[in-house]
């Protein structure tokens, strides 16, 4: 595909008419794109991405009810608050399964807006209309446009970031104080949509010397001066007044594990555009010619240096894996580079064809099955996409389908610095970027469609739906944090959060641990619990079971919740852990008396497991039952331990033991209180 240097003279009236085509075609991307986008998401029926995508929802609903930015009444120190304003009147006016709908169908429209700024981009370097809508194009069809699925913050930074790029190289083209103004206006909306962003700064102002030598004092005194203020005011306040949420940052480690991140992460940013296009960019980028080519080289490097930066830093403090959200900003430069290589000659190409080899031979060495598996895919829609193909075709057959892309890619590149098929080139990175989007869509929905299936009733909102308010979700010992936060995500009316324990938190904020009292009364809690009975069965003395929900069961109470009996390390599913404790605690008159029986079992065709209750062996058989009773009499809490010398792993990896019915406490002289599970 040639990219015009300058398009050529042409009559009024059909340059008029090619720049209607131009709009005509870019207003149908956007549309196309917006429609597709929210096709898409009605197939992510719920958030899956946790915590960030419950505290942007929830730091949402306290802007929509006239209150500062709080998370379950804690103050929220969070400078990237401008998804939760644009989510706030959604969520102010509408259900939570509405809002999450209509939030949706907003990210959907931020995302597509962004081939605005890419058009603008490429018909600012000079390069042709069609070519600048194809540029477009690739920025929508990129994978990471699932994104718009999600409610985070992530849509609605990537078109300010790329529209900052675009104001800036042609404020530093062309300094004007609109288009001056204009790059800082963007720029602060993308850091304050997502502060990764404040590199945007950073960028202009070494691109500007770049372009201007220490003229840029003064051709570009207004923004370095706005850029300047902000800057002295953080290191006034300290990095951790500055970035609130953010300021653990500034206690993270810098190694040598640094740079080995930053330079995997930009291996795999240039496998995930395809690598054909990448080589021919770089060159681009290194022969660029005049101001405002310069101007986008320099911008871009800068840019680019300090997202991979960032991405480095977290995956070398512990997040090990490549961080493709922080970085897919990037993507969409490719194109415009590559037109610039392509404008300008196809310079350096033995450098090119290098390059190409050298990817080709490290995309062999650095496989990526490996970061597809497990956690490893988590921040990246291109690795979606891959380990949904090797869903399909097995692991090792995914594994040379994508070899053999990134060898044509590599091949492709060498081509195209010989002179020939760039159009194919360019038409390729097209097919992989709309393939690679396919697969992480495809891959998205369904598991989107699992955690719907698995976690949430038919109703979501069934807390809300009670009618109870005020609502202290209890998170006990193995209960995992996901299934906690899709509660709080779906109903307004759990305002609390406890830890029972050593129970995990959902996130960093407002979860205060308790304790139970000697008569059985969680401490800090008042009213209504929705306890999580995932590994633990729980009844109340003074409360009632109003509904159950898969793991969880929810308890109207007009005073502090006071228990009867807690199984520790019982799953909702019956299956007893490897170690746990039964406990029960003494009714009104400070005595524990009564009862406890329980059946244990095994399924057929298991191996025979002996568990030990207090100082109490029974061998549990596969097949049959193994009645369990207890007489207690002590003043106080009453409890027992138990423990097993063997058992399985399960499909989901939990280690259990034997299969155990609910315990039935009958205290004398009183109706039997059986523990409540959520089977």
């Amino acid at each position: 595909m040639t990219a015009d240097a300058v398009l050529p003279a042409v009559p009024r009236t059909l340059a008029l008419t090619r720049g209607l085509t131009a709009r005509v075609g870019l207003t149908l991307l956007v549309v196309g794109s917006l429609a597709v986008r929210v096709v898409a998401s009605a197939a992510h029926p719920v958030p899956r991405y946790f915590p960030d995508e419950y505290l942007y929802t929830a730091i949402a609903r306290a802007l929509g009810s006239g209150h500062l930015p709080t998370v379950r009444g804690s103050a929220a120190h969070f400078p990237a608050l401008l998804e939760p304003l644009l989510a706030a009147p959604l969520q102010a006016f509408f259900s939570p399964e509405l809002a999450y709908r209509l939030t949706q169908v907003e990210n959907a429209l931020l995302m597509s807006l962004a081939a605005v700024p890419v058009y603008l981009l490429a018909r600012r370097l000079s390069l042709s209309a069609g070519y600048a809508l194809t540029c477009a194009a690739f920025a929508l069809l990129i994978p990471d446009l699932v994104y718009a699925s999600y409610t985070l913050a992530d849509p609605v930074a990537y078109p300010f970031a790329l529209g900052a790029i675009a104001a800036a190289v042609a404020a530093l083209e062309r300094p004007t104080r609109r288009g001056q103004l204009l790059f800082l206006a963007l720029a602060f909306l993308a850091t304050f949509a997502r502060v990764q962003y404040v590199v945007l700064p950073a960028a202009f102002v070494v691109a500007a010397f770049a372009v201007d030598r220490l003229r840029a004092f003064r051709t570009q005194r207004l923004p370095l001066a706005l850029i300047s203020a902000p800057v002295l005011a953080a290191l006034a306040l300290g990095p951790s007044h500055a970035l609130g949420y953010y300021s653990r940052v500034v206690h993270l480690h810098v190694g040598g594990a640094l740079l080995h991140w930053a330079a995997r992460d930009l291996l795999l940013l240039a496998l995930a555009s395809g690598v054909v296009l990448v080589p021919g960019a770089l060159a681009g980028l290194v022969r660029a010619r005049g101001r405002g080519e310069t101007a986008f080289a320099a911008f871009a490097a800068v840019f680019t240096a300090g997202l991979l930066l960032e991405a480095a830093l977290y995956a070398s403090n512990g997040s090990d894996r490549f961080q493709e959200r922080y970085l897919f900003a990037l993507l969409p430069l490719v194109p415009v580079a590559f037109g610039l290589y392509l404008k300008n000659g196809r310079p350096l190409r033995l450098p090119v064809a290098l390059l190409s080899v050298v990817l080709l031979a490290l995309s062999a060495r650095v496989p990526l099955s490996g970061y597809a598996e497990a956690l490893g895919k988590t921040d990246s829609p291109f690795l979606f996409a891959l380990f949904r193909l090797e869903r399909y075709v097995g692991t090792a057959n995914g594994s040379l389908i994508f070899a053999v892309v990134i060898a044509f890619g590599a091949l492709g590149a060498v081509a195209v610095s010989r002179g020939v098929g760039a159009r194919l080139a360019v038409g390729g990175a097209l097919a992989f970027a709309a393939l690679a989007s396919l697969g992480a869509v495809v891959n998205d929905a369904s598991n989107a469609r699992q955690i719907r299936h698995d976690y949430l009733p038919a109703n979501p909102s069934w807390v809300d739906a009670s009618g109870l308010s005020n609502v202290t979700l209890i998170q006990t010992v193995g209960s995992p944090p996901a299934r906690a936060i899709e509660q709080l995500y779906w109903n307004r009316s759990v305002t609390h959060e406890a830890l029972l324990g050593d129970a995990l938190p959902t996130d960093v904020y407002a979860a205060p641990r308790i304790h139970v009292a000697a008569d059985g009364t969680l401490t800090g809690v008042s009213g209504n619990v929705l306890v999580q009975g995932y590994a633990a069965t729980a009844r109340f003395q003074n409360a009632t079971l109003l509904s159950r929900a898969g793991s969880f069961s929810l308890w109207s109470s007009e005073t502090a919740p006071k228990l009867s009996l807690l199984e520790q390390g019982r799953y909702s599913d019956s299956w007893l852990a490897r170690s746990g404790r039964l406990s029960v605690w003494p009714d009104a008159t400070g005595r524990s008396r009564g009862t406890v029986h329980f059946t244990l079992s095994l399924p057929r065709g298991s191996q025979p497991v002996t568990v030990r209750f207090g100082k109490v062996h029974y061998l549990v058989e596969p097949g049959e039952d193994t009645d369990i009773v207890y007489t207690i009499d002590a003043r106080g809490p009453w409890s027992l331990a138990f423990k097993a010398q063997s058992g399985r792993y399960l499909d989901d990896l939990r280690s259990v033991s034997v299969q155990s019915t609910p315990p039935v406490l009958e205290r004398w002289g009183a109706p039997a209180v059986r523990a409540t599970t959520a089977a």
